[in-house]
């Protein structure tokens, strides 16, 4: 007999599903039921469950996560995932590519019935080949469970820098992979750039459209047992596509499809960066060329950008070169004793000239200037209340070069540190915002007033603030109607048209995501508070 777990935050769709599903004809025994992801986590970590039906849009944490939180405790459960959206009728397939069911709600109950005997069959057989003691299979299916996982690690681990990028320590993190160097020996990496959402989506909705673009690449993209694709800690979702299948298979014309797939199916925009092919221990730079590539694209939107192609911007100075860039990511992530190595190292090479200097003494100004311009600050803020050596002073000697480096270095590194939280690029769009809020703002016009890519720009802004750039600009819109509606007698109409809503009952229903009442309500409710 089979024992189902049934997740949903609204308590009256779990009893409805309990009681209008007929489980004992279908094989059922045991029917549980949990109201939020950590009730859910305490039945299954207490009872032996099979199926779980779980909803994707829950409060806190969402179905996802729920699931993502069983993969890792390696729980033997087969998932039939429940959402609301019908325009998610593409996901289905993105989602069933982890052997998940997919249904809309309001779930039908013969339609259920049909999945989950279809489900009882699958979680049968598992069951027999445990009765059989196949101890093999039962371990071969927990490694395969856990080897996108791995596989996912080892991409994040080498494009991170927790690891020498030789061939030895590739080798070495590589055998827990169960992949051959062979068959990434060089490859193409793949920057899939979110650029926006052409119809409103909250940000919970946006996460869920976010995680169902990243399986529809492994579908669409070249990504064969030895590529993967993953989202790397900056928030960029990244394609390793090893070279010879990227040939073979057309990878600009599949990124074309899958850009197109992306806007009819996901109504979302997005670009395709695309690296020229390395050998695997040049990953990095790759990578960081890329991330450059669409920080300086401001021009193309939609398309695909192969870095082979002309530069972008031909003005962009000469320290764009993956050498330099690799320097400015890590003042960016504040690794000042890495970078000083990294130049100590140029240092210590013999015969260096005064040329020799001065060109590092012009291309160390050039990475503090770029790694502080993606953060929106003037260069000029360096130059406040210090006295800098020019560079025929810095390049006498190397151990004046190498005093005037650290100076500087640490100069940078004290500005991003102590305002980190609160950079201009992110004052400037809260400004614009704040100036123009009877407006329809989108992340582009909001990208165009500080001169960054919009895909970028939305990173940065969740990044620093928490929250996704059109949650913000809902609020701030939203807060504005508050004091409206408690410092004035103007009707909710003229409320909604000053902060430039025509349609009245979408104002009200985005009002009502926000403070959870009507504008009417809530006026009512401030008046009787008085």
């Amino acid at each position: 007999m089979t024992r189902v777990l049934i997740v949903d935050d609204e308590i009256y769709a779990v009893k409805g599903l309990v009681s209008g599903v007929r489980w004992d004809s279908i094989g059922v025994e045991g029917v549980f039921e949990a109201y939020h992801a950590a009730m859910a986590k305490e039945v299954l970590r207490r009872e032996e469950i099979d199926i779980m039906i779980c909803d994707i849009e829950m409060p806190e944490a969402s179905g996802l996560e729920l699931m993502e939180w069983a993969a890792e405790q390696c729980l033997p459960i087969e998932t039939i995932v429940l959402t609301c959206h019908s325009e998610f009728a593409y996901a289905q397939k993105a989602l069933q590519l982890g052997g998940n069911d997919y249904l809309l709600k309001p779930v039908i109950y013969s339609d259920l019935e049909r999945v989950l005997e279809k489900t009882i069959r699958k979680v049968r057989e598992k069951r027999k080949a445990s009765e059989l003691g196949d101890l093999y299979l039962q371990y071969a299916e927990l490694w395969n469970s856990r080897k996108p996982l791995l596989i996912e690690r080892f991409w994040e681990d080498l494009l991170e820098r927790r690891f020498r990028p030789d061939r030895e320590s590739i080798d070495a993190a590589l055998a827990g992979c169960d992949i051959s160097y062979k068959d990434i020996e060089r490859i193409r990496l793949v920057l899939i750039s979110l650029e926006q959402w052409e119809k409103p989506l909250t940000e919970r909705e946006e996460e869920i459209m976010e995680y169902a673009l990243r399986k529809a690449a492994e579908e669409l993209l070249p990504i064969l047992p030895s590529g993967h694709v993953f989202r790397d800690r900056r928030g960029h979702t990244i394609a390793v596509v090893p070279v010879g299948d990227d040939e073979r298979l057309g990878l600009s014309a599949l990124c074309k499809s899958y850009i197109e797939a992306c806007r009819r199916y996901f109504y979302g925009r997005v670009s395709c960066y695309v690296g020229e092919p390395v050998a695997i221990e040049e990953a990095i730079r790759s990578y960081l060329s890329l991330q450059n590539a669409e920080y300086r694209n401001v021009s193309r939107m939609n398309a695909v950008i192969e870095l082979g192609e002309e530069p972008l911007d031909a003005e962009f100075p000469s320290s764009s070169q993956p050498s330099m860039l690799e320097l400015a990511d890590l003042l960016e992530q504040g690794k000042r004793a890495e970078l000083m190595a990294a130049l100590e190292e140029k240092l210590g090479q013999e015969a260096l000239s005064v040329e020799a200097l001065t060109a590092m003494y012009h291309s160390l100004l050039q990475v503090v200037y770029y790694a502080l311009h993606r953060k929106g600050f003037s260069a000029a803020l360096l130059y406040e209340n210090e006295s800098w050596l020019d560079a025929k002073q810095a390049a006498k000697s190397v151990g004046r070069f190498r005093s005037w480096a650290e100076k500087v270095v640490e100069a940078a590194d004290r500005l991003l540190s102590a305002q980190a939280s609160s950079s201009p690029v992110v004052q400037k769009v809260k400004a614009i915002v704040a100036e123009r809020l009877n407006e329809e703002l989108t992340r582009e016009e909001l990208a165009a007033g500080v001169f960054l890519n919009p895909a970028y720009l939305s990173r940065l802004f969740r990044k620093e603030t928490g929250m996704a750039l059109t949650e913000y600009i809902l609020q701030e819109k939203m807060r504005r109607a508050s004091d409206l509606l408690a410092t004035t007698e103007r009707s909710v109409s003229e409320i909604a048209g000053e902060l430039g809503y025509g349609n009245f009952s979408y104002f009200a229903r985005q009002f009502r995501k926000v403070y959870g009442e009507t504008p009417h309500d809530y006026r009512k409710l401030l008046k009787r508070a008085k």
